[in-house]
């Protein structure tokens, strides 16, 4: 009886017989000629052809001279629910059969003897009363190998080294990484028609909309082609579709690799096209990204050298790792950004809203206009900046922005509160489509994000759901950096940009053996301040405030250090806190630094990691009381066996830096005992940061 979806039959031979096949005596050593290894003796030989990948090769090979001789058929038609035991049983009798391949669809056979095959495949075949299709099977066909994209980027921007002018720079990296629009464009429409040719017999009002870099002219080599595929799907589900397409797609043999994505939130078709071997993503639900497409190739017309900065910008954040999957940036986000940018001072392209005031363009998508007038547009200054400014002063737009308060809005051209998108009342009269939404679905676009880019078109949307708050952080350093670079205006700028990373802003910096400086970091969408404060003065002074009483607690409460403030001589930029003025805290642009003196009698930070495996709270606890808890039990261990000297005593300095906003924790030993000092600098530059993190997402989750 036949077991299994596959198996070979009657496919063994005597070790004998492959050893003979396979291995031959050079030098006193044995090689395989199928995988071109010399191995030293024979029980290694026999070691090596059980071994799978002699075995994975011996049956590709097999396979490969089975099909050149004639040997193999394809065979298909037979009903889905017909036994797997009583197909093979139907084609036993013809002859000896060496490998059965069961596929959802199709069967895959193979005789020992050629003349067998073509015997069958001259035959008219029926089981359960359906007609067979039998074909001679063909060698598989795969995808052209892409190569690693971290290695093509890594030589591409080597050629960018000793190359001075910026323009020239970017020229250079556009030959490099874009595929010729001649020879691109004809793959596209090949991609596209063998789409219509296969899905138009069932569904002859289907029609392909290619989107994306597709149309924008923003692909990279390798880029997917994205399409979106109407009139074929019926109703609200798009997998049954797709796994009709699927089907036809397989047959067809046009296309390879292809698989259905069910549970995306707009489900996929993923597959390669054998011709072009471009990658395709297909989708049959969202026309919206065909508009988007459309809207974004209107902005990068406006002036030649906005798909050259978009590239730029492409290029910069896929080197830097901060586009893609989990918790990045995409490009359509990059894409909304520049444009978002560029609708400001000076050079004011027209906003979204500006564009759609034509009822005559209105484009009706699941109740969203998609639609717009591709209006013309000159502005001196934008045909005036050269590249190298235009990319400066993006940069620095986005250093500045208030991510924290602001969503950057595409369709008004403008930033707008987050908070006023949690009362739609109080947004635009222009946001009509949005408020009935929001009235009918009790739906809200989601603000409460490190950062918040609206959808131009379906206002329900944000373009960066789920970018965290760190990688934020890196896109406001790399942009501080580039900014930086392009300043110099000359020399190998693009590559810099390319390859130069902004400094680690919590790495440890030692000065010398008895004293260590680190920094924190303030973080972008700090809810906890941005509600209570409304300039970013304000917010500085409070966050900085927050850094230096969270450090405080830690040693006193938790490290269980004495701590004592120093009070500074006034100074011109320096003033101490006198009787009737307000908080040293409270004026950080007159106070500049605040020192305190510690010292403790006992070593609480080396145990602690041992003690927490230990400590296994039965509720969930905040990050201070779970370190204050592992306190407590070191502290009971060693009950009544106090010392009377101290460990260790040190003077702590914070100094707060605007730009970019951090805290810089300057620590200098007083005194310690052997290699405490040592000891308590690496654990609390490692452990500080993260304590303060955990404890500002709790805030801001409260």
């Amino acid at each position: 009886m036949y077991k299994g979806t596959k198996r070979k039959i009657d496919d063994t031979m005597e070790e004998s017989e492959i050893h003979k096949a396979n291995g031959s005596k050079i030098d006193g050593s044995l090689t395989c000629h199928l995988c071109k290894v010399n191995l030293p003796n024979e029980i290694s030989m026999r070691q090596h052809l059980q071994g799978h990948k002699h075995r994975k090769l011996a049956s590709a090979e097999g396979e490969k001279e089975r099909i050149e001789k004639k040997c193999g058929l394809f065979i298909r038609g037979y009903p889905s629910q017909f036994p797997k035991d009583a197909v093979l049983e139907y084609f036993y009798p013809f002859g000896k059969i060496v490998f059965v391949q069961f596929k959802p669809s199709f069967l895959l056979l193979d005789y020992e003897d050629p003349a067998v095959a073509a015997n069958v495949i001259n035959r008219v075949h029926e089981l359960g009363g359906h007609r067979l299709t039998i074909q001679y099977r063909q060698p598989r066909r795969q995808a052209p190998k892409v190569p690693d994209q971290d290695d093509v980027s890594a030589d591409v921007i080597q050629t960018l080294k000793d190359i001075s002018n910026f323009d020239d720079q970017v020229t250079i990296l556009l030959q490099k990484i874009q595929p010729s629009t001649n020879e691109q464009f004809p793959k596209y429409n090949k991609v596209c028609e063998d789409l219509y040719r296969i899905l138009e017999r069932a569904f002859p009002y289907c029609r392909i909309h290619p989107f994306g870099s597709t149309i924008t002219g923003l692909g990279i080599n390798n880029s997917d082609v994205d399409v979106f595929i109407s009139g074929v799907k019926q109703g609200d589900q798009d997998v049954p579709y797709l796994i009709w397409a699927k089907r036809r797609l397989v047959q067809s043999r046009l296309f390879t690799n292809v698989i259905v994505i069910p549970h995306a939130k707009i489900p996929i078709l993923k597959c390669v096209h054998v011709a072009t071997g471009l990658s395709c993503d297909i989708n049959m639900r969202n026309m919206l990204g065909v508009c988007n497409s459309n809207l974004i190739n209107y902005y990068l017309s406006l002036d030649p050298k906005l798909r050259k900065l978009m590239i730029v910008l492409k290029f910069w954040a896929r080197t830097h790792k901060i586009t893609g999957q989990n918790h990045l940036f995409t490009n359509y986000s990059l894409n909304l950004m520049l444009i978002f940018f560029l609708q400001h001072a000076p050079f004011c392209i027209p906003s979204v809203l500006r564009l759609q005031r034509n009822p005559q363009f209105f484009n009706n998508q699941d109740g969203w206009n998609g639609g717009f007038e591709p209006l013309s547009f000159r502005n001196p200054q934008l045909i005036e900046l050269s590249l190298l400014q235009l990319l400066e002063m993006f940069f620095d737009f986005y250093i500045k922005f208030d991510y924290g308060i602001n969503i950057i809005c595409p369709y008004l051209g403008k930033p707008l509160k987050k908070q006023q998108f949690k009362h739609p009342e109080s947004l635009p009269d222009c946001y009509f489509i949005y408020k009935s939404y929001v009235a009918a679905t009790g739906q809200h676009l989601k603000v409460d994000t490190a950062i918040c880019i609206q959808d131009p078109f379906e206002h329900i949307k944000t373009a960066t759901p789920i970018v965290s708050s760190t990688t934020l952080e890196t896109f406001i350093n790399l942009c501080r950096l580039g900014k930086k670079f392009c300043e110099e205006k000359r020399g190998p700028i693009l590559f810099k940009l390319l390859t130069e990373t902004p400094p680690s802003t919590n790495s440890l910096t030692v000065i010398k053996s008895e004293s260590s400086k680190f920094v924190i970091p303030m973080r972008p969408s700090l809810k906890y301040i941005e509600e209570k404060y409304k300039t970013i003065a304000e917010r500085h002074n409070a966050w900085f405030k927050s850094v230096t009483k969270f450090t405080t607690m830690v040693l006193k409460d938790i490290l269980k250090f004495e701590v004592s403030e120093i009070n500074t001589p006034v100074s011109n930029s320096k003033h101490m806190k006198a009787k009737g003025q307000k908080d040293v805290h409270d004026n950080l642009n007159e106070l500049g630094e605040i020192r305190f003196k510690c010292n403790c009698k006992l070593n609480l930070w080396q145990a602690r990691k041992s003690t927490a495996k230990a400590n296994k709270p039965e509720v969930k606890q905040s990050i201070v009381e779970k370190e204050i808890a592992i306190t407590e039990q070191i502290c009971g261990s060693i009950a009544g066996a106090m010392p009377k000297d101290d460990v260790i005593k040190f003077e702590i300095c914070f100094q707060f830096c605007a730009d970019p906003p951090t805290t810089e924790i300057h620590i200098k030993s007083i005194a310690a005992y052997k290699n405490s000092f040592k000891s308590f600098i690496t654990f609390f530059i490692a452990k500080l940061p993260a304590w303060f993190k955990a404890f500002e997402q709790e805030q801001c989750d409260s």
